[in-house]
């Protein structure tokens, strides 16, 4: 469940971002532990320092997300209650509520519906103890610069993922609806159509042929291949480039062999200016061997430090969301 993974990461992430204070304060500060619990994964539990208004028993924003509302509050003894709709993309329903009795407050929220196109049901545990003083402006204005700077740090790690995929024309990063640098295809797209250009030539086309599996990239920015091959072949055929034709030009490549290679003596043959097509074509008990050169491995998937960067970008997002930014 990819963006089950996402939303567990993206909630650490805010946790984390909680800072301890100093004791002192008009308001109370909280040490609470929330454990979150999603179908088909292992639970985690994170811990935070919360500072609410004395007496309170939730903090006085309970989302800043434009699109999610709480649409019932009511507090019965010392138990409040709540409810949230969630509409848009990824539209949900949750409920919750949280009891304090004395220096210890429990509670819990479940969160249904769809994220990222999957359904979602989770639930998170919370369990807290009274720490001390707190000021409650303060203790925002530091959850809000420490938010952003690792908004700065994930944005800063997601565009150096990109700048690699795009040196190396990974696609998968790029291509797709939950493509992390789907922002940056059409820059992508530039970039192979540039590189492209400069394969028409034999020598162009040498220098990046093994960089990527062309066929996936053409095809994932439009970029007819074949074309641009054609292009290299009928260049290196006016410059007599046989080696490039034997390696890259097969049509070509069968056609001088025919006219050139077959039914002569093979010392003769290998000691024409044409023996590349000659020994890739018509060596002794060999028989024809494909023409082109193999097509580059696809560039490998994500490797686990990778695995942490994919989170960053939703991770980021749901920061925004989580201190109104």
């Amino acid at each position: 469940m990819h963006t089950a993974r996402s939303l567990l990461f993206a909630a650490s992430l805010s946790l984390a971002a909680a800072p301890v204070l100093a004791q002192g304060g008009p308001d109370e500060l909280w040490d609470m532990t929330m454990r979150m619990e999603i179908a088909g994964m292992p639970a985690q539990a994170v811990n935070q320092s919360v500072c609410m208004k004395k007496g309170e028993t939730q903090p006085d924003k309970m989302s800043q997300d434009k699109n999610c509302k709480v649409t019932e509050q009511r507090k019965v003894g010392n138990t409040f209650n709540w409810k949230i709709v969630c509409t848009g993309r990824d539209a949900m329903t949750g409920e919750g509520q949280m009891t304090r009795s004395g220096n210890t407050m429990n509670g819990r929220m479940r969160m249904q519906g769809k994220s990222g196109g999957e359904s979602m049901d989770m639930t998170m545990v919370y369990t807290g103890k009274l720490a001390g003083g707190c000021t409650a402006g303060e203790q925002q204005k530091q959850q809000q610069a420490q938010a952003q700077a690792m908004v700065d740090r994930s944005n800063a790690q997601l565009a150096q993922a990109c700048r690699e995929a795009m040196d190396k024309y990974v696609t998968m990063m790029f291509d797709g609806e939950q493509a992390l640098c789907k922002a940056q295809k059409p820059e992508f797209c530039a970039h192979v159509t540039k590189t492209t250009q400069a394969m028409r030539t034999p020598a162009g086309y040498r220098k990046s042929a093994k960089a990527a599996d062309w066929e996936q990239v053409g095809k994932v920015c439009k970029v007819s291949i074949a074309s641009v091959r054609a292009d290299a072949c009928k260049s290196a055929l006016g410059g007599r480039d046989w080696p490039f034709v034997a390696d890259y030009c097969p049509a070509e490549a069968r056609k001088i062999a025919a006219e050139h290679c077959a039914g002569r003596d093979y010392t003769v043959a290998m000691s024409s200016e044409y023996k590349a097509i000659c020994g890739r074509y018509a060596s002794p008990g060999s028989g024809e061997r494909p023409a082109a050169a193999a097509p580059a491995k696809p560039a490998s998937a994500p490797t686990a430090a990778d695995a942490v960067k994919s989170g960053v970008k939703e991770g980021a997002n749901q920061l925004r969301k989580l201190f109104g930014r």
